[in-house]
This record gives structure tokens, C-alpha cells and sequence, in this order.
């Protein structure tokens, strides 16, 4: 099979399904407004709009992340990271590309990315493309995730679909920046701190993440 058919595949299951289970269904809910409209143009069919809601007990800015900088002997190196699953819509490929142009302006910095790899075709190319700046952390459980969280500096995406983005909530619950592309539900859900940038316009992305590394870091100056 080739790149992507996979993906194409599974989504074409995934609206069949969605349709035989709405006509069913007494109500129907969207967790973004760009999930209710997405929704609507599968199959014709109106939902209502729910968000999904951040456990704040556990999402918080006063965790502390030095469990996880020990972990990886990162030190005080500014940190990107990312969560979610390795394959193609997530956009892992195109975070690497702009990691390694961020790292000409940022040479110490490093990227977690957290997730199971889906496809061994895609993960093999990932690896190809990293060097040892590039943490392949797989699967971390939820009790660990929000140390993840505190411990970087800058939360990044470049997932190409989503219907909400569950770690973008979770990673401003615990006060850290995001960068993302801006598609789907992401300008509903991303704060004033964070950045939307124009989808697969990597050297713009870079640019944000180095500039919420300096904020981040209090450094402001060009």
C-alpha cells in the first residue's frame, strides 16, 4: 500500500459508520465547531457543540517538569514538545523540518514527541530525518503526560486534521505556548499566548516556535 491509502481508507470506514450511526441516534454531538460542520457536510446531519473540558487537577501550571529533564539529561535546554499518534495527518514529518531549521537559531534545543507509531514505513522515515536532538518517547501513560508538559517550553503541532486536539488544551492548562497550523477546530480552542500558522508553511512555523522559545525564556530581543 502506498503512503496515506491507509489513512484514505480508514476514513472512508470511519464516515460510513459515523452515517449508520447518526441515523439512529436521538442527538448528536460535535466537540468543535468545525467537527458540527465537517459533520454536516459527511452526512447532512446537524449536531450540537460540546468542548471537551481539561482535568485542571491534573493539567495544571504548578506541576513540575524536572522529573522529565532528569529523565532525558535535557538540562536547560529548551524544549518543543508533541503528543499524539506518529502518522501522516498528525504532521510529525513536517514538525521535524521545522525543528531542524529552529535549531539554527536554537542549536541546544530538543523535541519530545510523544505517541505509538501507526505505520513502520512512516516511523522509519521520521527517524531518518531526526538526529539525537529528536525524542522518540512512544507511548507515555497518563499519569506521566503532565510532566511532559511542564517540562517544555513550547507546545507544537502540525497536525493537518482534527476535530479538537486534546493536548493543545491540555499543554495551555499547564501554561505553556502552542504552535500550531491553522486547520480545523485550532483557532476555537488555541489562547492569545499561542500561534496559528498558515498549514505546511514551515519556515513560519519555525519562526513561531523560536519566538515563544525566547518569550518563554524572557529573552525578546532579535
Amino acid at each position: 500500500l502506498q503512503p496515506y491509502l491507509y489513512e484514505r481508507i480508514y476514513l472512508r470506514l470511519f464516515i460510513w459508520a459515523t452515517k449508520a450511526t447518526i441515523q439512529n441516534a436521538d442527538l448528536v454531538v460535535s466537540v468543535s465547531k468545525s467537527a458540527r460542520d465537517e459533520l454536516k457536510g459527511y452526512t447532512g446531519s446537524d449536531s450540537i457543540v460540546i468542548y471537551n473540558k481539561t482535568d485542571l487537577s491534573r493539567f495544571n501550571e504548578q506541576i513540575n517538569g524536572t522529573i522529565i529533564r532528569e529523565r532525558y539529561n535535557l538540562g536547560d535546554a529548551p524544549v518543543v514538545l508533541n503528543v499524539g499518534r506518529v502518522c501522516p495527518p498528525k504532521g510529525a514529518d513536517h514538525l521535524i523540518r521545522a525543528f531542524n531549521l529552529l535549531k539554527v537559531s536554537v542549536p541546544d534545543a530538543k523535541l519530545i514527541i510523544i505517541g505509538k507509531p501507526t505505520y513502520a514505513y512512516y516511523m522509519k522515515k521520521l527517524e531518518a530525518m531526526a538526529d539525537d536532538s529528536v525524542i522518540f518517547a512512544g507511548f507515555v501513560s497518563d499519569e506521566e503526560l503532565p510532566y511532559y508538559y511542564a517540562a517544555c517550553d513550547v507546545y507544537a503541532t502540525c497536525s493537518l486534521w482534527e476535530t479538537f486536539n486534546i493536548p493543545i488544551a491540555e499543554a495551555q492548562a499547564c501554561g505553556k505556548p502552542v504552535v500550531a497550523f491553522d486547520v480545523g477546530p485550532h483557532s476555537e480552542i488555541i489562547d492569545s499566548n499561542g500561534v496559528l500558522v498558515e498549514r505546511e508553511s514551515i519556515e513560519k512555523f519555525a519562526e513561531a516556535c523560536i519566538m515563544k522559545i525566547k518569550q518563554a525564556r524572557g529573552d525578546n530581543n532579535e
